[in-house]
Order: C-alpha cells, then sequence, then structure tokens
C-alpha cells in the first residue's frame, strides 16, 4: 500500500515539474521572439510604422555609350576647288540653315574651271552642228559611213566634257548660261547642306584650302541618338523597343530613349555590342556628340509586395521584420518574424512571405539589437 502511494505521488510530482518546465520553456521561447521599444525610444530613433505596399519593381541593364548622329545628321563640308577664304558668314556653335552661304571661295582655279566649261560649250555647239549636217548628208547618201561615225564620235566627247564642266558649274551655284556668255565669276560660295549647328572651323580669312582641307562641320541636333555598349551576357534580355534612363557623366539631368537597333557583332576587345535608341526628350543645345553616357536599359517591369528597405533586419544571415504586437502609453511590444526576401529595387525589398496586413517597423531599426 505505501509502495502504491509513494508510486502515485512520484507520478504527481513528476507531472507538476514537467508541467513547469513546458511552462518557463514557453515563455522563453515566447520572449525570444518579442521585441520591446519604449515609446523615447521610437521618438528619438524617429521610428515609423509601415505595410506591405504593391510596388512596381524594374529589371535593368545597366550600360555605357555615347551620343552620336544618325546618317545624315552630320556632314563635313570641304570645298569642291581650290582657293582663298574671302568671306566668312558664321561661326562656331551657330545654327545655319540648309542652303544658306558659308564661306566664300576665290582663286585661279574657279575662274579655269568656267573657261573650260566655256570651252567645252562651244565646241560642243560646233560638233552638234556639224553631227547634224553629216547625218543628214548620210540619210541622203551623199556621205560616207566612215565619215558620219567620226562626226557622231566627235560630237559625243563634246556632249560629254560639256555635260561634266556643267555638272561642276552648277553644283556650286553658278549661272551656267552667264558663263557661256561670257560672264566669268571671280569666286563661289559654299551653302549648307543640312539645318545644324556649325563646329570645327579653324580657318581665318586669307587662308588657302584645298579640296583635302575639312573646313568644318554641320550637326542637326534633331538626328542624334545613343549608341550604347550592351555586355554580351546581358543582350538576351535586350529587345526593340524597351525604354532606356540615360544621363551625361557631367550631368544631373535625366532623359529618356527607346532602343530601335541591337547589333549582332561582339567587339571582341571590351566583349560588348552596340545597340541603338532613339531620344524621346529633347536634349539640351549644349550636347555635345561623343559625349560619354551612363544608361540603363528597363528590360522587364512587374508588380510584387514590398517594404522600404529600412525595415528588413539582419541577424546572423536570417531576415526578419517586426510586426506590431500591442502598443500601450509607455512602449510598443513587437514580434520577431523571418521573412523570405526577393530582389532589391530603388530602397525597396520584395517581400515573398509572409502575407501579412498587419502593422510593421519601417524605419529607425538600425538600433535595434535582436
Amino acid at each position: 500500500m505505501n509502495k502504491l502511494k509513494n508510486l502515485i505521488l512520484f507520478t504527481t510530482l513528476s507531472m507538476i515539474m514537467f508541467a513547469c518546465g513546458s511552462k518557463n520553456q514557453e515563455t522563453s521561447e515566447q520572449d525570444t521572439s518579442q521585441v520591446e521599444i519604449t515609446n523615447q525610444q521610437f521618438i528619438t530613433d524617429s521610428m515609423r510604422m509601415g505595410k506591405i505596399e504593391t510596388r512596381e519593381f524594374e529589371n535593368t541593364v545597366k550600360c555605357s555609350g555615347t551620343i552620336v548622329s544618325l546618317p545624315g545628321g552630320m556632314v563635313k563640308v570641304n570645298a569642291p576647288f581650290r582657293g582663298l577664304v574671302k568671306n566668312i558668314y558664321f561661326q562656331n556653335g551657330q545654327f545655319v540653315e540648309k542652303n544658306v552661304p558659308l564661306v566664300e571661295i576665290a582663286g585661279n582655279e574657279i575662274i579655269d574651271i568656267q573657261n573650260e566649261y566655256a570651252e567645252a560649250a562651244a565646241n560642243y555647239k560646233r560638233s552638234k552642228s556639224e553631227y547634224e549636217r553629216i547625218k543628214s548628208l548620210y540619210n541622203e547618201k551623199v556621205t560616207s559611213e566612215k565619215d558620219f561615225i567620226l562626226a557622231e564620235t566627235e560630237y559625243k566627247i563634246s556632249l560629254a566634257k560639256y555635260n561634266g564642266f556643267k555638272l561642276k558649274i552648277e553644283s556650286i551655284g553658278l549661272s551656267v548660261s552667264k558663263i557661256e556668255n561670257g560672264e566669268f565669276y571671280t569666286s563661289y560660295v559654299i551653302k549648307s547642306p543640312i539645318n545644324g549647328i556649325i563646329s570645327g572651323f579653324k580657318t581665318n580669312i586669307g587662308s588657302y584650302i584645298d579640296t583635302q582641307t575639312e573646313l568644318l562641320e554641320i550637326i542637326n541636333m534633331d538626328m542624334l541618338q545613343l549608341k550604347l555598349s550592351v555586355f554580351a551576357k546581358d543582350i538576351v534580355d535586350v529587345k526593340k523597343g524597351q525604354s532606356v534612363r540615360f544621363k551625361s557623366t557631367y550631368g544631373k539631368n535625366l532623359y529618356t530613349a527607346t532602343i530601335n537597333s541591337i547589333g549582332v557583332v561582339i567587339d571582341n576587345e571590351v566583349k560588348s555590342i552596340d545597340c541603338y535608341a532613339t531620344f524621346n526628350d529633347k536634349l539640351q543645345t549644349n550636347t555635345i556628340v561623343g559625349e560619354f553616357i551612363e544608361a540603363e536599359i528597363v528590360t522587364k517591369t512587374d508588380t510584387v509586395n514590398a517594404l522600404a528597405a529600412d525595415a528588413i533586419i539582419t541577424d546572423e544571415n536570417t531576415t526578419y521584420i517586426l510586426i506590431l504586437n500591442k502598443q500601450d502609453k509607455d512602449k510598443y511590444l513587437f514580434n520577431k518574424i523571418k521573412v523570405k526576401i526577393g530582389r532589391k529595387y530603388n530602397g525597396y525589398i520584395q517581400i515573398n512571405e509572409p502575407k501579412t496586413d498587419d502593422s510593421i517597423l519601417i524605419d529607425g531599426t538600425y538600433n535595434i539589437s535582436l
């Protein structure tokens, strides 16, 4: 009987001790999953509450590049004939319209070409008249075929020379009819072939120039584009129509463009592929062709659940958030909850789990020790 009483007493004591131990253990685990913050600390550390938000996240490809001209958007101007600079009608940085005079050139070569044209015109008229006379006689069987072929050959040679000199004269804007009548020009004017900004002009009045001399460049600021160097590993994500954000290395203004062309050849030196983008915005007037730019191509946009990056607390490679459990006049009590995070973008972090609508401590977490 005594043995039975002892057994019952032992069993009862064991159950009581086990229950107390479990309670202590449960209390201990609960304590480690909660964080207490005083009202004073909340105010001092500028803490702030918030909730998980729905935000747009972007996948981007970072790249560099330069501002270049579209085909036909930049021209280099040379003199068609040698001579001396007689007049200059513009200055570097000035906007000019198409067909506006740029430079006046004088010299012997322009006079010589007019003289050659006048002679060619005279020979052409004479050979044409003679050809028509011989042709008529040949058709009437009065002259031989040999004389007809000779006259025809001379006529075609004179016609070729006449047309060749005529094209040269007309290309510099001189009147062929005046030259044929013996009225020669002492100079000719080079006109702007496009609308644009003048650059690179270094010649002065009185300077001698030849046909190899590059007088100036004209750049149409409405016909510029981006040339982007995209690494080969990223090119698979780049598509026509994607948006590009870019800025000058030395500038602050951010502009946008749209991918319109993707290259197919890798530059083996830098392992990149050239892509081109059309501007969406009007650039500043001081934009420089060849200017180095920094850019990012938006390859994907989607909507995710996210929190401000400051809301995430990392402890021994595990990430947590603090969800408000209780608040009174003296303190805040937070539950420490593990979270699974994804991408980071623009100061926010994607939250994969948990999905909660509870209030979360999103700012001022830097002094919290878990």
